[in-house]
């Protein structure tokens, strides 16, 4: 079990009962996000704190994502989001396996990293933010976990598969995260 300590972690459990303690407030950061900066501050997806711990503790370590919304925004512009999430999880799993098959309920997954640009926020029917459609370094691990222990990076590289989920539909904020829950189960 976890002490909340990243340079401690030694494996992708480790990580994810860290990313947990820091999605519920009980850690100030994680090594690839601002410092002091806490989780539901950032994205005004609180709702999302108790699927993504429990996704974490079950070993989706879960690195970006967002609540499924449409609206008009601060600037009168029609913003729309796709219920999203991102992470690690130990390849040739049975909890991989199961969220690959997520798909069967309408979940659009990728593993790995898309070669086309797919829209996950849109700002008047114009792509805003995108999962996708760049190449990532050989060192984006590195980076994006700086401070973790040894042996959960060389885990994370030599056993780790990056899974992104979204629900196909703009707006819709009902699908992902019940379909993510029966999977962790």
């Amino acid at each position: 079990m976890s002490n909340g300590s990243w340079r401690d972690a030694r494996s992708i459990a480790d990580l994810g009962a860290n990313m947990a303690l820091w999605l519920e407030g009980r850690i100030p950061s994680w090594p690839g996000y601002d410092a002091q900066f806490g989780y539901e501050e950032n994205n005004g997806a609180r709702h999302l704190v108790p699927v993504l711990a429990a996704a974490n503790r079950a070993g989706f370590v879960t690195t970006d994502s967002q609540p499924g919304t449409e609206g008009r925004g601060h600037d009168g512009a029609l913003w729309r989001q796709r219920a999203y999430v991102s992470g690690y999880v130990r390849d040739r799993s049975p909890l991989m396996d199961r969220l690959l098959r997520l798909d069967r309920q309408g979940i659009t997954v990728v593993r790995g990293r898309p070669r086309d640009p797919i829209t996950l926020t849109d700002r008047d029917r114009r792509p805003h933010t995108t999962l996708g459609g760049f190449r990532l370094g050989r060192d984006f691990l590195t980076h994006e976990w700086n401070g973790i222990g040894r042996p959960a990076l060389r885990e994370l590289r030599e056993h780790g598969t990056q899974i992104h989920l979204y629900d196909p539909e703009f707006g819709r904020d009902s699908r992902l995260w019940p379909a993510l829950t029966g999977a962790i189960r």
